[in-house]
Order: structure tokens, then C-alpha cells, then sequence
């Protein structure tokens, strides 16, 4: 994970594509996608339950 994480960083997602294949590419943008509604869940939460 960590080499892939690291190829995307230096030489994009088409690096990630032509060296892994679509089904690493596809896992690592769903767990980025996963991750960023996570994080707007809490903060949303944590809004919510503050203001109320």
C-alpha cells in the first residue's frame, strides 16, 4: 500500500494505472473517497452536536 500511496504522490494516478492495474487504482481512490466522507461525518457530527 505504502508503494502505491507513494507512486501516486510522485507520478499520478496513470503511473498507478500502468504499473498496478485498475483494480489497485480503483481500491486506492475508494479508500480516499471513504476517507474524506469520514471525515465530513465527524465534522458534521461534531457541528451538530455542538450547536444543539
Amino acid at each position: 500500500m505504502k508503494k502505491y500511496k507513494l507512486l501516486l504522490k510522485e507520478k499520478g494516478w496513470k503511473a498507478v494505472v500502468n504499473e498496478a492495474g485498475w483494480k489497485v487504482a480503483m481500491g486506492l481512490f475508494l479508500f480516499f473517497l471513504v476517507k474524506g466522507l469520514v471525515w465530513l461525518a465527524v465534522i458534521y457530527g461534531g457541528l451538530k452536536w455542538f450547536t444543539s
